[in-house]
């Protein structure tokens, strides 16, 4: 799997972080952990783990926040300069495969030059607000106020100051923070982000950007031509959400064996005959941890074999 590198931005759970990186035997992965995680915990992560992890250096990261951004781009930038990968996967700790290294290398290999994104353009419904409707835009037509690339909340609330107005190359979208990069397009994102200290400001001081920031570049053509073309909609995650709430996805547990058994089972999608992202097959489950052993157990044993 020399063809594909993984970057892993975690903070908890060593044991569950250790699983994932043993599952992912035969790529290279970049490990960040967060400085404020203990260095046990960092430990367990990586307790004989081989020459194939490599250390981010640590930084202090914050959800709503670039701090998370400026580390998966740490790790971004460090797979292209250490690999030849052809793509590079962002996940979190609590991931997990659900198929294995050799199906996910067949399933990429007919991704080859396209990267793999949710992609909703914004105006997009849930990211409204009970004070707030405009689908999210709150998000980025106002400075929020940051300390140390953290944004400031007080009660819940996040600070906002002045009006200002979105860059007018952005065609700005929803997204997920996890993603398949195509390494032309990682490497675009980091020259675009390199090369425009306006757009740089403009992130650091939007609210959530690690939602937004990689996909709206990626879909600009003003800002990367022709390859935002190959920027796919499509997000191969499992992922349960309460229906009350769209901030953060449900742990999972052994009473969802059923659907990940169905998601991981579904139609392999081609990136060009296939339209839509959903009723295809699902490479990665989110969120798993080492209190549902059981669940990891299940799908090492029945999914991946």
């Amino acid at each position: 799997m020399s063809g594909t590198a993984v970057v892993i931005l975690a903070h908890a759970d060593g044991e569950q972080v250790r699983r994932l990186i043993d599952s992912l035997a035969g790529m290279e992965v970049f490990l960040h952990c967060d400085a404020k995680t203990p260095d046990s915990v960092l430990s367990a992560m990586t307790a004989a783990s081989g020459a194939c992890v490599h250390a981010i250096p640590r930084r202090r990261t914050s959800l709503a926040s670039w701090s998370l951004v400026d580390a998966e781009l740490a790790g971004v930038r460090m797979a292209l300069e250490r690999t030849r990968a052809e793509h590079i996967i962002v996940m979190s700790g609590s991931c997990y495969p659900l198929v294995s290294t050799e199906e996910l290398g067949d399933d990429l290999a007919r991704w080859r030059g396209h990267s793999r994104l949710e992609l909703n353009p914004l105006p997009y419904l849930p990211w409204g607000t009970r004070l707030s409707r405009d689908g999210g835009l709150w998000r980025f037509d106002r400075r929020f106020v940051t300390f140390r690339d953290k944004i400031l909340f007080v009660r819940g609330v996040p600070l906002p100051t002045y009006r200002r107005r979105v860059p007018r190359d952005l065609r700005l979208h929803a997204s997920s923070q996890w993603k398949i990069y195509a390494r032309e397009h990682a490497a675009i994102l980091l020259r675009v982000l390199d090369g425009r200290s306006d757009l740089l400001r403009f992130w650091r001081t939007t609210l959530i950007p690690e939602e937004s920031c990689a996909a709206s570049i990626l879909r600009s053509p003003a800002l990367v031509g022709a390859a935002a073309d190959n920027v796919c909609d499509d997000l191969p995650w499992y992922m349960e959400w309460p229906p009350a709430d769209t901030r953060h996805p449900r742990w999972l547990g052994e009473e969802h064996a059923p659907m990940l058994e169905t998601a991981r089972f579904a139609p392999p999608r081609d990136p060009v005959k296939d339209q839509g992202r959903h009723g295809h097959r699902k490479l990665f489950a989110r969120k798993l941890s080492s209190r549902a052993s059981w669940l990891v157990d299940m799908i090492d044993g029945e999914l991946r074999t």
